[in-house]
């Protein structure tokens, strides 16, 4: 068997389907959200981090809680940092994104509560 390169087809072909995957993942996690702020979600959030899909959609998967409890405050916040602590992450609710961008290292994640993913009710 001979190993061989991806083409830049191939490679497109198979990021978009690692895009659909990590889109199915998003849903799971979030089942009461419509599929169009899953998916604006998702790519805020790949954005953001500077993250392929699958891992930006299996760190979603894991914080769907905390993000879920930001969400309702997601009228009075901008978003919600995700620092790492030990095996989990715990959560700070800021209401500036410059503060987040300030804030983000590699053991943190921002995920901004978008107006875009606001208006998507």
């Amino acid at each position: 068997m001979q190993a061989t390169w991806l083409t830049r087809d191939g490679a497109r072909k198979f990021y978009n389907i690692a895009s659909r995957n990590a889109l199915e993942i998003v849903i799971g996690a979030f089942p009461d959200w419509p599929e169009s702020r899953c998916g604006a979600l998702l790519e805020i959030c790949k954005f953001n981090w500077d993250r392929g899909p699958i891992p930006t959609a299996a760190i979603l998967s894991r914080t769907a809680g905390l993000i879920l409890s930001a969400w309702e405050m997601r009228d009075h916040i901008a978003g919600v940092m995700l620092v790492r602590d030990g095996d989990g992450f715990t959560p700070i609710y800021l209401h500036r994104v410059k503060l987040a961008f300030l804030m983000q290292t590699p053991n943190s994640l921002w995920v901004e509560f978008d107006p875009a993913l606001k208006e998507l009710e």
